[in-house]
């Protein structure tokens, strides 16, 4: 016989201890409220309730997820979906479904999540339930933007709204509103993605939710951010911030901060960035939200590599990557794996850039996003150059031109000018002066028509020094490394600033001003090894050895250039190990040890060959000349001469000026003259003077007569140690040298 009595006291009872527990999930005390909704589920599975058994085990699994136990979360949700259907509640079965498919996104299990979205949908179905519908299609285009199929995330989404509409529940419209919003905001498409953000603060505003209104806010600053206008972004992202603070909505102060960090960052404004950027982190990971860590660790991870801090960027991005590849979200995934390649990049770590660059590449292809994929073709690009693979390089930036006229022209500013200045670069390495001038010109065009793209200005203006230092205007190259000085401090480019002092190094060097180049090529020095820059720092140091050899301090030169040859093998630096070798190489020479420097010269060689350097290649024939000279092997001295003068003349003529020709070819004054002495031992007087009077109409004669006097004034003609018929033989050539020089 049923005691009804005790029945209904063990009904109050039940009923009683789940009141208590929502009391106490109210007054944030989770643990007491878990405590009392388990003994309440307990109580009213006894009395056979299932309903309520399961409407108490649900709070458990709430209460368990806010604590971040989300396994134990998943089993009290399974356990309130078996007790919903035993009391057959269809509606509470699939919203249970719901929250076990939040979980389970949550934990990056997405499989596992869509049978749970899809099995309340099914419910929901049934029950012609449009808000639970809307629900389930809101979340599964969360799924399909989390694994980065954005076409099918926009097509839930629209689902989602058209439910939300049929329910009239506005708010979740605008939810939808706002996620559909973000999808056509990657997908560039912005005047259709602020209508939506507009749309969703509209409703926002009238339900008073405030906390949605500061979310839309936060999308409608990312779209003036994306779009260029950071002073428009600045405004919504700095009213979005004030309002969650005054609030005390935490995820919402880290959204405005990370925006806030990104804008200062893209107006070079990095100490700033940087503390945006770290509050935004502490904030996400007091809410436990790994997406928000994962975006603040990316972001501060470009933020310290523009710093130069490479080891702690490389942490950063690698904390990042880890942590979108946990939660599967693709979209944060290539971007942060294009950013661990130009760190590598930047470590000397080519081959790893490589495979990083690539597979960032091949994931932004599938997401269709144009920008990161363009990233990592000119890291790439980059990454051959340095190989001294100059053909690899030149495809890898032209793609990225032409990738990124994919997305308007105000985004694509920075791509193109960095495609065009590096090409650039790689053009006067590979002696086209005239290719070179043409992208530089171009890349000065596109800066001009976008602000933000002018944080690119010091590598251009480095590039120019470099374009004038090859053609020999010492005075505008170190003008130029000047500026881009000046230039990469007032947009807080540390590495670009050591690589403009390292130039200016190279100019006063050039001018034969060996303490001043002694000095910057030091202080060069000081700044690459703060940045971590190995590349850098060998240049720096090959710099010191090229002053030592100016100064005749062989043995100084020769540990300083396999300091620098130590240093370009780390980085993987073709051009830099040839460039070392070659100089090495001259000190050997300068010692008389010409076995030893021949052996250097011909690695140099080989190196300048395959990176297709035409005046690393005269500059090594030339000096491998001078050996055979010595050695009295004139053939095979005056080949090499003619191979490099066929090189140093192919490079004038894509020069333009008289001007220019005049001062690219003063540069090589001492090749002509010794190929012009060579010629004269070979008794080929006639082909000497026709070589000189061809360079002299060029670019005059000043600089050979100078060569000449010095060639003639180091000919012996008393030594001891000198035969009669050597004597004689050098007196006449110093005879023939003199008829040269009067006749120039």
């Amino acid at each position: 016989m049923i005691d009804h009595e005790k029945q209904e006291k063990d009904r109050q009872l039940a009923e009683k201890r789940q009141q208590a527990g929502f009391e106490a999930y109210n007054d944030g005390k989770l643990d007491k409220a878990a405590e009392a909704f388990g003994d309440a589920e307990i109580r009213f599975r006894l009395i056979g309730d299932f309903k309520r058994a399961a409407d108490s085990r649900a709070m458990v699994a709430d209460v368990q997820r806010q604590n971040n136990a989300l396994e134990q979360a998943i089993t009290s949700y399974q356990r309130a979906i078996k007790l919903y259907k035993d009391a057959q509640r269809p509606i509470g079965e699939a919203n249970t479904l719901l929250s076990l498919g939040h979980v389970e996104r949550q934990l990056a299990h997405l499989d596992r999540a869509q049978d749970a979205y899809q099995g309340a949908q099914q419910l929901y179905r049934v029950q012609k339930n449009e808000q639970g519908l809307g629900n389930v299609a809101l979340a599964l285009g969360h799924i399909e933007l989390q694994r980065g199929n954005i076409i099918y995330a926009a097509e839930h989404y629209q689902e989602a709204i058209t439910h939300f509409k049929e329910s009239k529940d506005s708010i979740n419209e605008a939810d939808a509103s706002r996620s559909l919003a973000d999808i056509e905001r990657m997908q560039h498409h912005f005047d259709a993605a602020l209508t939506a953000y507009q749309r969703a603060l509209e409703i926002y505003r009238q339900t008073r939710d405030n906390f949605g209104a500061i979310d839309a806010q936060i999308g409608i600053g990312r779209i003036y951010l994306e779009q260029a206008q950071p002073d428009k972004a600045s405004d919504y992202f700095a009213d979005a911030l004030n309002v969650s603070t005054t609030l005390e909505y935490e995820l919402g102060q880290a959204d405005a901060n990370l925006g806030l960090a990104e804008t200062l960052f893209s107006q070079s404004r990095i100490d700033q960035a940087l503390i945006g950027a770290q509050s935004a982190l502490q904030l996400y990971t007091d809410q436990h939200n790994a997406l928000g860590t994962a975006d603040a660790n990316r972001v501060l991870g470009e933020i310290n590599l523009r710093r130069g801090q490479l080891s702690y960027a490389n942490s950063m991005m690698e904390r990042a990557s880890r942590t979108y590849t946990a939660i599967s979200f693709y979209i944060g995934q290539a971007e942060a794996t294009v950013g661990l390649g130009e760190i590598q990049l930047k470590r000397g770590f080519l081959e790893r850039a490589i495979q990083t660059f690539n597979e960032g590449r091949r994931q932004a292809h599938k997401l269709q996003n144009i920008q990161v994929e363009s990233k990592a073709l000119l890291g790439l690009g980059d990454v051959y150059y340095q190989q001294g693979h100059s053909s690899q390089a030149r495809t890898a930036y032209q793609d990225a031109r032409e990738r990124s006229e994919g997305i308007s022209e105000t985004l694509a500013a920075q791509f193109q000018a960095r495609a065009e200045t590096n090409l650039a670069r790689l053009a006067v390495d590979l002696g086209d002066l005239k290719e070179a001038e043409g992208h530089l010109t171009t890349a000065g065009e596109i800066i001009r028509k976008d602000s933000l793209a002018e944080q690119l200005l010091p590598l251009i203006s480095t590039a120019w020094g470099e374009w004038y230092l090859t053609q020999g205007d010492f005075a505008q190259a170190e003008t130029h490394f000047t500026t881009a000085q000046q230039q990469a401090q007032t947009y807080q480019e540390p590495l670009m600033a050591a690589e403009a002092i390292l130039g200016i190094g190279q100019t006063q060097l050039a001018r034969q001003e060996l303490e001043a180049a002694l000095a910057t090529f030091l202080e060069a020095g000081r700044q690459f090894q703060l940045l971590e820059s190995i590349d850098g720092d060998g240049s720096a140091v090959l710099g010191v050895a090229r002053v030592n050899i100016s100064q005749q301090h062989w043995d100084e030169a020769i540990e300083n250039s396999d300091a620098a040859i130590t240093r370009f093998n780390q980085a993987e630096d073709v051009s830099g190990q040839a460039d070392a070798l070659l100089t090495r190489g001259l000190a050997h020479r300068g010692k008389e040890e010409l076995d030893e420097a021949l052996a250097d010269f011909e690695q140099a060689l080989r190196h300048y060959h395959q990176a297709r350097q035409p005046l690393g290649v005269v500059d090594t024939r030339s000096a491998r000349a001078g050996i055979y000279f010595l050695r009295g092997d004139l053939e095979r001295a005056r080949d090499e001469q003619s191979k490099a003068i066929t090189q140093v003349e192919h490079v004038l003529q894509t020069l333009s000026t008289p001007q220019a020709w005049s001062l690219f070819l003063r540069q090589y004054a001492d090749l002509y003259a010794q190929t012009a002495i060579t010629d004269l031992r070979r008794g080929q007087n006639e082909e000497a003077r026709t070589l000189l009077q061809n360079f002299v109409r060029i670019a005059g004669p000043q600089e050979l007569q100078q060569r000449l006097e010095l060639y003639k004034a180091d000919i012996p003609t008393s030594d001891e140690d000198l035969s009669e018929e050597e004597a004689h033989a050098n007196r006449e050539l110093i005879g023939h040298i003199e008829q040269l020089r009067k006749g120039l």
